[in-house]
């Protein structure tokens, strides 16, 4: 892959480009605390021979500058600072794939900017958290994630590798880790807790149920059963893209947690180039 950084208003943005420039083009935006490389990576190599892939480090994440106020992490927002970003690489209309919170900002740019997409690919995200999970009310999730990020300092790499295998079985994922991680007096996360946070305040704030009546493009769920707990908010979120959404297919992968896109990188690679295909005619 090819790395860029894109001077924008003062802001540096970190991008990843592989595949072919001929065949049809591919935006990837990962999840909250993650990076381009953290979640695509495997993902990318399977898709590489099919699409032209553009994997973004959101801002705040990666080797991208954070955003200096909260209210410019509200997604209304920030797909504004990505149509400024998308117009310095990609001149024709593009796929849109997002992973967790990559997939609200990919819906919130759908509502906006639907003429700029052909199709958009939701990862496990953009359909539960938090509208449909009854346990997560604001007080919650924010607590939750401004502790976690107070306790997630680490004294060496050991100790990162132990937390993180419990997201995925596959043992390449590891290999990523130091795309998300830094060193100072300990190992923490590149994110800081003021990024996360805003973040987090913009899930509440700006919700993605929202956008669904909006979204004119295709779109394809893919999404993970595990944890079981979640089913029945899997089921509630289904029904609500359905209901106001007329072109919408919904695919599951047995056996998958969060991070569906590196248990199982083959399948889920040829899940997205034959719905692609499709639409493409």
């Amino acid at each position: 892959m090819k790395e860029h950084l894109l001077q924008l208003d003062g802001f540096e943005l970190s991008y990843y480009e592989t595949g072919s420039p001929s065949a049809p083009t591919m935006v990837c935006l990962h999840g909250l605390a993650g990076s381009a490389l953290y979640s695509f990576s495997e993902l990318l190599n399977n898709l590489s021979d099919s699409f032209h892939l553009i994997a973004i480090d959101q801002p705040g994440h990666g080797k991208s500058t954070p955003f200096r106020e909260e209210k410019d992490y509200l997604f209304s927002n920030l797909v504004h600072w990505y149509e400024k970003v998308l117009a310095n690489i990609i001149t024709e209309p593009f796929y849109l794939l997002g992973h967790s919170w990559g997939a609200d900002v990919a819906l919130h740019y759908a509502k906006q900017f639907p003429t700029q997409l052909k199709g958009i690919i939701l990862l496990d995200g953009g359909f539960t958290f938090p509208e449909f999970q009854e346990d997560m009310s604001f007080s919650n999730v924010y607590n939750g994630w401004n502790q976690y990020m107070e306790d997630a300092k680490y004294d060496d790499w050991e100790q990162i590798v132990t937390e993180f295998n419990h997201y995925t079985n596959n043992p390449k994922f590891k290999y990523q880790l130091s795309s998300i991680f830094i060193k100072k007096e300990k190992y923490e996360l590149i994110a800081s807790k003021f990024t996360v946070l805003s973040i987090i305040n913009a899930f509440f704030t700006e919700a993605f149920s929202e956008t669904y009546p909006f979204i004119k493009n295709p779109l394809l769920l893919i999404h993970a059963t595990e944890p079981e707990e979640l089913e029945h908010a899997r089921t509630l979120g289904i029904s609500q893209l359905r209901k106001n959404i007329e072109n919408v297919s919904v695919i599951s992968f047995p056996n998958t947690g969060h991070m569906i896109q590196w248990d199982l990188p083959e399948k889920i690679a040829d899940t997205i180039i034959n719905w692609v295909n499709k639409m493409e005619g």
